[in-house]
Parts: structure tokens; C-alpha cells; sequence
């Protein structure tokens, strides 16, 4: 049994390796992204400058952080400083809700029994804690969260005082209405299975993967998580070649790294995240000979949401983005009927395996 400030000292301990874990992610996600597309377009940059384009990933970086920051003259300063700063630390609060900590308390317990040293760290992670308290919790807090960064980013887009971030806005909004619903009912789809537990539905996966018992539920979830996090074909909100970039056109140097690198990369971690554990089965996996369950486990999450990330690029190297209306019309007509479908679907194997 371990006592209460020991387990507040591993749950905070948890979150911290949750925001590193992450963080290392977005650097995989963001490399990988530009290795492989560097690759499609036969870019020689990000594929071969500076040992396989690696240390240009760096030098960009150190570019951005040298340049001034300035703002515009018309927007009020407070909310063009702070803004940004509120909306990547709302988008942080689902590191602690959805199970990354639990995946790398799994990965350091895993290192230590290497070295043998044997110590239960995963079952304290703040997450599992949180599902514990209250199951469901962590999906129901990164709905909430979407549903707080909507107006935010109209609001920060609005401040701007300029047409092209007015338009992004406008976008943002119309995209995130319009997939959102789908969104959730394809996630009541996957709850009539396994429940709203990010731990439950992982344990329900043991025999099967839920996107093997439902296809068109993982095809509706893959369709409107990539649109809420803004990815192309679903980039309208910011698409260089109508709107220069939308929301987030006035902002530049450090500003653009925590907009862009920070705030959409970490919405499509989220999105890798929740397709790895509502369809992928999460971190079971077959087990590696000679490595621990729980290291196991971390690489197999690990490896599965590199994986999504990667069918992400190779939708955008495929994809030519739509018109607006377009993408409307996807979303209202057919991706709902979809949703909808799919919740049918579910309520059938549900039936079926009960029986």
C-alpha cells in the first residue's frame, strides 16, 4: 500500500513524463513529416542535408527563435501575447486525461526491471487515477477541451484585425461544427462496445481490435479526427494557397513555433492517441522476447501511433484539398450517415456477442 504523498509524488511525476513523452513525439511526428514528404516531393533538403536531413529539422528552429518579435499595430497586445499562450495550455490538459502517462510510467517501469530494479509505477498514473475516480473522465475532458479552443482561436483569430485570419476563423469553426458531431456519435459507437474508459476499451481489445468489429466506425473516427485536427484535406482554416494562414497569419518567430508546431501537432498526437486506443487495441501486443510487459507495451503504443501519423502524411500526399462547400456537404451528408451506421453496427455485435 503506498501512502498519500508518495502517490501524489508518481501521479505528478507521471504527468511530467506525459508532457516528455509527448513533447518526443511531436520531434518524431514533426521529422518524420517532413522526411517523408521530402521524399514525395524530391525536396533535397529534408532528406539529405545535415545527416539525413536532421539537422535542418534544427536549424529552422533556431531560425524562428532568432527572428524579432513584433506585434501588429492594430490588435489589443494583451490578447495577442496571451492568447496563444492560453490556448497551448488549455491543449495541454489532455496529456494528463488521456493514458500517455500511463504509457511512459510503463516504459521507465519496463527500463528499471532491465536493470533489476522492481517497482509498480504504471498503476499510479494520474490518468488511471482519474478512470479510476471517474470512468470516462478523460474522454469526456478532451471533448471538453475541443469544445474551449473553438472559441479561443476565434477570438485570437478575431484580434488580428485582419480579413485572412476573419476567413480562418470562420473555418475553424464551420469545420469543427460539422465533423464534431460525427465525431461523437462514432464515439458512442465504440462506447457501445467498450465503454467511455480509455483503460476499459483497451481491455475489451484483448480478443479483437474495434476496428476489425466495426470498420465503419474506425473509417468515420480516422475521417473526423483528421478534421478536427486541421490536417489536410481538412486544412482550410489555414491553407497557404486562399488564405495565407488563416488564424494564425499575424503571428511569426516564436509565435508561429507554439502555434504551429505546438498546437497542431500536439491535437494530431491527440488524434494518434485516440485512434491507437479506441482502434488499435492501445498497448497490448504480441510480447517481445527478453523485454518486460510494460516495456512491451510502451512500444507497442509507441509503434501504433507512429504508424497513424504516417497514414496521416500519406493522406496528404494523396489528397488534393476540397472546396469548402465540399467538405461541408462530406461532413453533414454522408460522414453523418456513416456515424450513424456505425452506431447500428455496434449495437449488432454488441447483440450478437451477448448472445
Amino acid at each position: 500500500m503506498i501512502g498519500g504523498e508518495l502517490l501524489i509524488i508518481i501521479a505528478l511525476v507521471s504527468v511530467l513524463l506525459a508532457f516528455g513523452y509527448a513533447g518526443l513525439l511531436d520531434l518524431v511526428t514533426i521529422y518524420m513529416e517532413r522526411k517523408m514528404w521530402g521524399k514525395i516531393m524530391q525536396r533535397y533538403g529534408p532528406t539529405h542535408v545535415g545527416y539525413a536531413g536532421l539537422l535542418q529539422l534544427i536549424a529552422d528552429f533556431l531560425k524562428y527563435l532568432s527572428k524579432e518579435l513584433f506585434a501588429p499595430r492594430r490588435p489589443n497586445k494583451l490578447f495577442y501575447y496571451g492568447l496563444p499562450l492560453l490556448l497551448i495550455a488549455i491543449i495541454s490538459i489532455p496529456l494528463v486525461l488521456i493514458p500517455l502517462d500511463y504509457v511512459a510510467l510503463s516504459g521507465l517501469e519496463g527500463l528499471l526491471k532491465l536493470a533489476g530494479i522492481n517497482v509498480n509505477l504504471s498503476d499510479y498514473a494520474a490518468s488511471k487515477l482519474l478512470d479510476e475516480l471517474a470512468p470516462g473522465v478523460g474522454l469526456l475532458g478532451y471533448v471538453a477541451v475541443v469544445a474551449v479552443t473553438m472559441p479561443l482561436m476565434y477570438m485570437l483569430s478575431w484580434n488580428q484585425a485582419n480579413k485572412y485570419g476573419a476567413l480562418g476563423a470562420f473555418r475553424t469553426v464551420l469545420l469543427l461544427v460539422t465533423y464534431e458531431v460525427p465525431f461523437l456519435i462514432a464515439i458512442a459507437a465504440v462506447a457501445a462496445l467498450g465503454g467511455l474508459s480509455f483503460y476499459g476499451v483497451v481491455d475489451f481489445q484483448k480478443s479483437a481490435w474495434l476496428a476489425l468489429l466495426n470498420p465503419i466506425a474506425a473509417l468515420v473516427l480516422f475521417i473526423t479526427l483528421l478534421a478536427e485536427s486541421e490536417r489536410p484535406p481538412f486544412d482550410h482554416p489555414e491553407a497557404e494557397q486562399e488564405i495565407v494562414h488563416g488564424w494564425n497569419v499575424e503571428y511569426g518567430a516564436g509565435e508561429f513555433i507554439l502555434l504551429y508546431g505546438l498546437y497542431l501537432y500536439t491535437k494530431a498526437l491527440y488524434a494518434d492517441a485516440l485512434i491507437t486506443l479506441f482502434l488499435l487495441g492501445g498497448w497490448l501486443g504480441p510480447a517481445l522476447p527478453g523485454l518486460p510487459v510494460e516495456l512491451t507495451n510502451a512500444i507497442w503504443f509507441t509503434v501504433k501511433m507512429v504508424a497513424v501519423f504516417a497514414l496521416f502524411i500519406l493522406v496528404r500526399a494523396a489528397l488534393a484539398r476540397p472546396r469548402v462547400d465540399q467538405i461541408l456537404e462530406l461532413g453533414w451528408t454522408k460522414i453523418l450517415a456513416l456515424s450513424i451506421v456505425a452506431l447500428f453496427i455496434s449495437l449488432i455485435v454488441k447483440s450478437v456477442w451477448l448472445a
